[in-house]
């Protein structure tokens, strides 16, 4: 199937509008901090790609992008550093303890990528090694750890900036390698994956480790064997990282926070949205119709994740607030009534 460039041109167009967006959101408010974060995490995404296609070979991008660096769209970068600072926008709606926030970033991250990833390789902006017929449609179980280990370990480590003191020249130290940390912390991450899931693999085939000249390779990460306990895997961390945020949000229930970000709503609802318009606009959903329940599932997941504190203490929202007032006065005005008719 072949597609128009026009959408190259509409996901750059979009990554560097959107980023330029969150830039002058902050210099408005002149959150430096903040701003010296998303700066950081769009380093933090050129870095993590950049050393991704050069060290796994797993996947490379299409030459139909204008502006790359090391055979890495910039676009690419920027729309990391889009996501994560808006999934972290959406967390801090709820009042749970910071250490607990990256968990629901990744979440939300994950849950993005799920859908995105299948449309854009069919879209040919960029290619993974495996057929498109296998794991997840066409997107290897690790890319989706990945997604999830990017944004923890991102999160986690802005957020523990956050507790400290900015003045001091530790914390500045910090701040600056806080990509290569988050990058360090990706691939520690990755490796521990795949070494659990080919270890079984590797059990079966015990000769191939007493070879002198043996050495890992990545393709072995494409055997039938080892794409079954990625699978296994993945399903563990998925069904622990839904765990750890429902957990907190009923533990938290009552210290919701009732700060409804328009910028983090409307960006990564719109890119659930263009998503799900480029399923149907480009008959991928005909191709791959389970696409069409993934895309709808993974929007209205995000909703709900933008709209649960106040479907949760909906008494405490300002609208609400007021109109339970106006109930509780005419409550009052008619119990006066009622008294005095009876004296």
């Amino acid at each position: 199937m072949n597609f128009s460039i026009n959408y190259f041109l509409i996901f750059e167009s979009l990554a560097f509008i959107s980023f330029a967006l969150v830039i002058a959101r902050e210099i408005y408010h002149r959150n430096y901090l903040r701003l010296f974060e998303i700066v950081s995490c769009a380093v933090f995404g050129m870095i993590l790609e950049i050393g991704n296609t050069y060290l796994a070979h797993t996947y490379s991008y299409s030459t139909s992008f204008l502006f790359n660096l090391a055979h890495v769209p910039v676009a690419i970068g920027l729309s990391w550093a889009v996501i994560i600072y808006c999934v972290m926008l959406l967390s801090d709606q709820y009042n749970i303890p910071w250490h607990l926030r990256p968990f629901m970033d990744a979440l939300g991250a994950v849950l993005l990528d799920m859908t995105m990833d299948i449309v854009a390789i069919r879209l040919g902006f960029w290619t993974w090694t495996i057929p498109l017929n296998t794991e997840w449609y066409g997107v290897p179980f690790e890319n989706l750890v990945g997604w999830i280990l990017v944004v923890l370990s991102f999160s986690f480590i802005i957020r523990f900036i956050r507790t400290l003191n900015p003045r001091r020249l530790l914390t500045i130290f910090i701040m600056v390698m806080s990509p290569f940390l988050s990058y360090i912390g990706l691939l520690l991450g990755l490796t521990i994956f795949s070494v659990i899931a080919i270890l079984p693999y590797q059990i079966n085939n015990w000769t191939l480790l007493l070879q002198f000249h043996y050495a890992p390779d990545f393709s072995t990460l494409a055997d039938p064997q080892v794409q079954f306990w990625k699978l296994i895997i993945f399903t563990v961390i998925m069904t622990e990282l839904i765990h750890i945020v429902l957990w907190s949000l009923i533990k938290y229930r009552r210290k919701y926070l009732k700060h409804f970000d328009i910028l983090s709503f409307l960006s990564i609802t719109g890119m659930h949205s263009i998503i799900c318009i480029t399923v149907f606009t480009t008959g991928l959903y005909r191709e791959l119709p389970i696409l069409i329940f993934i895309s709808l599932s993974g929007l209205l997941i995000h909703l709900l994740m933008h709209f649960l504190p106040y479907m949760m203490n909906p008494k405490k929202i300002y609208l609400f607030r007021a109109v339970a007032k106006t109930i509780e006065n005419k409550e009052m005005k008619l119990e006066r009534v009622i008294e005095a008719e009876l004296k």
